[in-house]
């Protein structure tokens, strides 16, 4: 079985270029035209995208998690503190999205 996702890198340079046109015509090579060392910087700045937005994810999910078992034990600031947790994550995710459509 194949498998339909990108190579590791791939995504992040053509998002990075969207719009523009890439290979010999183009602002920048076509991705099938960079080497191997080109490929592994994009891989790394895909990873680290990603995990910027998994953290926030993760984050959002565990305050959220902790805000609902909180409430059903009547633990009123640990749900407190839990909902402040997810708004701060939230708003993390929020300005992950915002530096997406700026760049």
């Amino acid at each position: 079985m194949t498998s339909s996702r990108p190579e590791p890198g791939r995504t992040a340079y053509e998002a990075r270029f969207a719009g523009f046109p890439l290979g010999p015509r183009g602002i920048s090579p076509a991705w099938a035209d960079l080497g191997p060392e080109a490929r592994a910087i994009w891989a790394g700045v895909e990873a680290a995208v990603l995990s910027d937005l998994r953290a926030a994810a993760r984050a959002a999910v565990q305050a959220h998690d902790a805000a609902d078992a909180a409430v059903k034990a009547e633990a009123v600031d640990e749900a407190i503190e839990a909902e402040k947790r997810m708004e701060g994550a939230v708003e993390r995710l929020r300005a992950l999205i915002a530096e997406g459509r700026a760049g």
